[in-house]
């Protein structure tokens, strides 16, 4: 096949274009190779598969950061720091060898090193999924430093921090905002704020990208205007403070790639308008993928290239078309630059995401205003962060102001709903051939398409969960999160699941607004980590929990979010009904008993706090519904015992369907219809054949959430699923 191409290539093309051609994807592809061979061929690389134990001599490369707790399993991972590091030297089983190679190290302990100091750690070295290091170390112990970094990282460094710090005076999103916009300083900004961002499509605005390094150039060229008559001078020194500012937010790839970009657009001004950009574009993207071959399958290179791309070819024709009808020639060139590089990237945009927000534009166009006095004044202020701490923390009270303007674009813009398309390159052929259309005035087509899809909207928004739902099993991943409809926006919600946002979601496309109770079955990270998600914009009345505290990171957490929300501890026998639109729903505990059980553990993690999970009788109309959390064989035998239990309609099968189930009370209960909540490719081996096997074998029809998403049931047992297809287009 690639013979054919280089074939066709050569026959309709000049000889020398595909010579040309040729040569760059073997040299793009070569650089591949060679930087692949060197990570997965090495002398650390042999011992990967037994995790060894290994001592290193490193220089640490990015400034350490910590990351969001995780879930693993039903358990809270800790915390933990990480940071990049090119190592000096290795030790593997007392042999060491002098080797440059980049690692990641991570250590729930604090590093206090900084960019460009050497030290000496120990730790254990497991394969990584990053393409750019060779291995990931699990620090032991203490980080010993060996020598400091130089004088410009250390003043960076400094001014970082310093800056940092008058920024957290400030308090709120706008605060953080600012150190991340001026140095690339995210460490203040909270995942919630960047996934409204995001969202938003103000991303690039979270982060240093080209658009700063482009309004640091311009107002340096102003300034030195003043200076020098001559362009060259003011290109000279433009450059220099450049690079310094280079250092000042961190060589990283992105920001190197943002500083390139960012170059060719001035080169290009400084030129002229009649001189051809893409040379100059295309010598950029060749430099920056032979200096690092991974840039190219990184989807923020394609965006910097797109919204480059955008810039220097589309901005000026929608420049000039505007000013040609009557527009100020400074005010269209200001609407052109983010329309362009908006237009150019949202294919990317939409092969990476799937999202697309019909607010972006408007979004980009009202924080441009803003973002010019933010950058300058904030990149004065970082520079006087030290010397004249009063002077920065005037400008940043002057800054602020603006910053409160991104961040309330960012909060209105996020309550939009975005258009979910195909996460493939489907969904960015879609978004391309519009734009094609749109660009070559084939309006009646555009018409056509854009009534297929605002069809294709209508039939997907309605499928799920339907008019008429009365309970929903959401897609929480390997968690649980059920929902029962009350009508007027109320539900009742058993079980958070383990990711806030997948909660949260599920509850937005169910218009839940108000919860009269939560009920948290047990205190397992997999049913409670979501409760932030939950609490989102909600009102929650009262909670329900079990009286097992354990495991305690996880119970404190939970009670500490909750606040001064009422809290009981329910046991066996207790009973609580609720009056709503779809009739009275009536909840009954079937466990725990009132006195903490004991029984014989079992494989797996927990089965003492499994055995603890809040069991639930509900009655919804003419629906009876089974819930148990994660209760296991020996707590499910003593419900049965103990309680009256009687036929349902629907299972809610514990423990994301594993083995350990109690087969009586599965033919006690009789459920037509058995709901797993799994997450796809679990390491659990959930749900077990066996499980499904005795499903299948008692005639119940069963669904997961790990196969068909979320499920909804109506009062006739009608099942709704909401599969991720990948023809789908949907409102999100």
């Amino acid at each position: 096949m690639l013979t054919v191409l280089v074939a066709s290539a050569i026959f309709s093309v000049k000889r020398s274009l595909a010579l040309l051609m040729i040569c760059a994807l073997l040299t793009g592809a070569g650089g591949t190779m060679i930087r692949s061979a060197a990570l997965s061929h090495n002398f650390v690389a042999q011992h990967l598969a037994d995790n060894p134990d290994v001592e290193i001599v490193a220089t640490l490369k990015s400034d350490p950061a910590w990351g969001a707790p995780k879930v693993a399993g039903s358990r809270l991972k800790s915390r933990s720091m990480t940071a990049l590091v090119a190592t000096e030297s290795i030790s593997i089983g007392g042999v060491r060898r002098n080797i440059r190679l980049p690692l990641r190290i991570t250590t729930t302990r604090l590093i206090k090193l900084i960019p460009g100091e050497k030290f000496l750690a120990t730790g254990t070295a497991f394969p990584s999924t990053e393409k750019r290091i060779a291995a990931l170390v699990a620090i032991h112990g203490e980080i010993r430093s060996l020598a400091p970094a130089n004088y410009l990282q250390r003043k960076s460094s400094a001014i970082r921090s310093a800056f940092r710090a008058t920024s957290e005076q400030i308090g709120g999103d706008a605060g953080a905002l600012i150190p991340g916009l001026v140095l690339g300083d995210t460490s203040l900004e909270s995942a919630g704020f960047i996934a409204k961002m995001r969202r938003v499509g103000l991303t690039h605005l979270t982060a240093v990208s080209g658009e700063n390094f482009a309004i640091i150039a311009a107002f340096i060229l102003w300034l030195s205007a003043w200076v020098f008559k001559r362009n060259r001078p003011r290109l000279i020194l433009t450059a220099l403070i450049l690079i310094g500012f280079i250092f000042l937010v961190r060589p990283s790839p992105s920001v190197m790639r943002a500083s390139v970009m960012s170059s060719v657009v001035l080169i290009a001004k400084a030129r002229g308008v009649k001189s051809d950009p893409l040379p100059s574009l295309g010598l950029a993207i060749a430099l920056l993928i032979l200096a690092d071959p991974f840039q190219a399958i990184d989807p923020g290179f394609a965006l910097s290239v797109a919204a480059t791309a955008g810039i220097l070819l589309v901005a000026p024709r929608i420049s000039d078309l505007l000013i040609s009808r009557g527009w100020n020639e400074r005010l269209a060139e200001l609407l052109a630059i983010p329309f362009s590089a908006t237009i150019v990237c949202t294919p990317v945009i939409i092969a990476i995401s799937g999202m697309l927000s019909l607010i972006s534009i408007p979004a980009n166009l009202l924080a441009v205003p803003v973002v010019g006095p933010i950058t300058i004044l904030g990149f004065i202020a970082a520079l006087c962060s030290i010397p004249f701490a009063g002077i920065s923390h005037l400008l940043l009270f002057i800054v602020t102001p603006f910053t409160k303007v991104i961040v309330a674009i960012a909060n209105h813009g996020a309550t939009f709903p975005v258009v979910l398309l195909p996460k493939s390159f489907l969904g960015a052929g879609i978004v391309l051939f519009v734009i094609v259309l749109g660009r070559y005035r084939k309006w009646k087509w555009l018409i056509a398409l854009t009534m297929i899809c605002v069809l294709g909207l209508l039939i997907t928004g309605s499928q799920w969960p339907g008019s008429n739902w009365e309970v929903v099993n959401c897609d929480v991943g390997q968690g649980d999160g059920l929902v029962i409809n009350l009508g007027h926006h109320q539900g009742l919600v058993i079980d958070a699941g383990p990711d806030p946002k997948a909660i949260d979601n599920c509850l937005k496309d169910l218009g839940i607004e108000s919860i009269p109770l939560l009920v948290l079955s047990h205190f397992h990270a997999d049913h409670v980590m979501g409760l932030s998600g939950v609490l989102a914009h909600r009102t929650v009345k009262s909670v329900w929990i079990t009286n097992y505290t354990e495991p305690k990171i996880e119970h404190d957490s939970v009670l500490a979010q909750l606040g001064q929300t009422p809290i009981h501890i329910v046991t066996q026998g207790e009973t609580i009904t609720f009056d709503s639109s779809r009739g009275v729903v009536a909840i009954k505990v079937l466990w725990p008993r009132a006195t903490v059980e004991t029984f014989a553990a079992m494989p797996g993690d927990g089965s003492s706090i499994n055995n603890s999970s809040i069991a639930l009788d509900i009655t919804v109309g003419t629906l009876r519904i089974f819930a148990g959390g994660d209760i296991e064989p020996p707590a499910q035998e003593a419900l049965l015992a103990s309680t009256d239990v009687r036929p349902v309609d629907i299972l809610k099968v514990s423990h994301h369907g594993s083995a350990y189930q109690y087969l009586p009370l599965l033919d006690r209960l009789k459920p037509k219809v058995a709901l797993i909540s799994v997450g796809a490719g679990n390491t659990y081996g959930h749900p077990s054949p066996k499980t499904i096997a005795a499903l299948d074998l008692r005639g119940i029809k069963t669904f997961r959430t790990d196969l068909d998403g979320a499920l909804a049931i109506d009062p006739t047992l009608k099942i709704r699923t909401k599969r991720k297809d990948w023809w789908n287009i949907s409102w999100g």
